[in-house]
């Protein structure tokens, strides 16, 4: 077995209640929430490719929350808590951050915010080998990239999205 949340039941909840657990997390500034969603210790019942994924993403967090009070902005500041999940190529975890920011966002910000979620998406895909889904997320993240290019956060640099998601 192989961990894969778009053809295993277990590995689907797994993801999406971690995700969700590790966006408290970061809210929180506190591993806690993580811990308690993540479930059992010692004597867990999952099989090893779920464990390896719970204690890479527990890793992640644990590092993200020690560099969080360093970054050199306020701690309203959401985007280079995004920036960082990103660059740890924790795609669905972005996807559960920025869609936070989005649900808030409008106009065109939420057309820029949307673009960025949907490059998590497609590098999800692609991360599971499902090329014509990752095509599909592509496609429509490029369109609102080119359209909205100019509404995207400072830190985000469209031009390298738009040449990463032609070809990821």
């Amino acid at each position: 077995m192989r961990f894969d949340p778009f053809e295993s039941r277990l590995c689907r909840d797994i993801r999406n209640g971690l995700g969700h657990a590790f966006v408290l997390a970061l809210q929180a500034k506190d591993l806690r929430p993580f811990t308690q969603a993540a479930g059992p210790h010692p004597a867990d019942p999952h099989p090893l490719p779920v464990r390896d994924y719970i204690g890479h993403r527990q890793a992640c967090l644990t590092r993200l929350l020690e560099q969080i009070p360093a970054l050199p902005v306020k701690p309203e500041d959401e985007m280079p808590v995004s920036l960082l999940l990103w660059n740890l190529e924790l795609f669905f975890e972005f996807h559960e951050w920025m869609e936070i920011q989005w649900r808030s966002a409008a106009g065109p910000e939420k057309k820029a915010g949307q673009a960025l979620i949907l490059c998590a998406v497609t590098y999800e895909h692609f991360l599971y080998g499902r090329k014509i889904p990752a095509q599909k997320a592509a496609a429509k993240a490029l369109a609102l990239l080119n359209e909205y290019r100019e509404s995207l956060p400072e830190i985000f640099d469209a031009d390298l999205l738009i040449q990463k998601n032609v070809r990821p």
